[in-house]
């Protein structure tokens, strides 16, 4: 009897065991990895990231010919996205990143700031704020900007991918950023307003001025969206003709150059082909 009974019980506590353990098999099944996991939607990557300048916001993104800015603590600005099927206002930050370049090409990060620093915007707001790292006049630069959204209790959150470099120096005694103006048919698009003129091939003229108060100028260098590289003219002022090769949103951006062969800030401009 008694070994009956010994094996009895260890019958039965191995199938106690065994649905002891697929009960908790199917418990943890159940159960989230991370209860925050689902509280927050991850949000989209910025948009219109740049660097504001006297005439608007630039984003240089070729490493090899970076944008020039006159301030060593230049005022950076993005616009922040929550997920688009999330109906509630998110709580979110902008996360702006600046590496500065060595001379073996390696970066180094020398600021990181979110935007706000205290609170939060809502989906689709711009947010702009003042580098309080002072930056060389010597080193090449590259900005980039990524979304924060956080949960409800402002310590749990997901972030963006983030968006593509803005590559920028910083020369504070350069030339300031152009005039451009518009001899037609194009016309430059303003928020309101970014109407299609011309077409493609049909010529366009665009003059060059220095910014008010700036001399001497020498010349400019100028590119178009859909160019491969820089064209440069000479003058004070300038006049050039350019025939866009397709119907499209074309894009130029100017800078000018002083007596000691430095270009300064750019200037951006967009306009659309009809």
């Amino acid at each position: 009897m008694d070994s009956e009974y010994r094996r009895s019980v260890q019958f039965k506590g191995r199938v106690k065991s065994r649905l002891g353990a697929l009960a908790a098999a199917g418990l943890l099944a159940l159960m989230p990895l991370n209860a925050h996991a689902n509280e927050i939607a991850a949000p989209a990557m910025p948009t219109e990231q740049g660097i504001v300048g006297s005439n608007g916001v630039g984003c240089v993104m070729d490493e090899s010919a970076p944008g020039t800015v006159s301030s060593p603590r230049p005022q950076l600005t993005a616009r922040v996205h929550g997920m688009s099927d999330v109906s509630q206002s998110p709580n979110l930050r902008a996360d702006f990143t600046v590496d500065g370049r060595n001379a073996d090409g390696s970066w180094t990060p020398v600021a990181d700031t979110q935007v706000p620093s205290t609170g939060f915007v809502g989906d689709d707001r711009v947010v702009t704020t003042t580098l309080m790292t002072s930056l060389s006049a010597d080193t090449v630069y590259r900005m980039k900007a990524a979304t924060w959204a956080y949960a409800e209790d402002q310590t749990q959150y997901t972030v963006s991918p983030a968006t593509t470099f803005c590559y920028f120096t910083v020369d504070p005694t350069g030339p300031l950023a152009p005039k451009v103006i518009y001899g037609g048919p194009y016309s430059e698009c303003t928020s309101t307003d970014c109407a299609a003129h011309g077409g493609a091939g049909v010529p366009g003229t665009f003059t060059f001025t220095p910014a008010d108060g700036d001399s001497p100028v020498v010349g400019y260098r100028y590119k178009f969206r859909t160019d491969g590289a820089w064209t440069y003219v000479s003058g004070s002022s300038a006049t050039i003709t350019f025939t866009p090769p397709f119907r499209t949103f074309e894009e130029l951006r100017v800078a000018a150059q002083d007596v000691l062969g430095r270009y300064g800030a750019d200037t951006t401009t967009s306009f659309m082909v009809g």
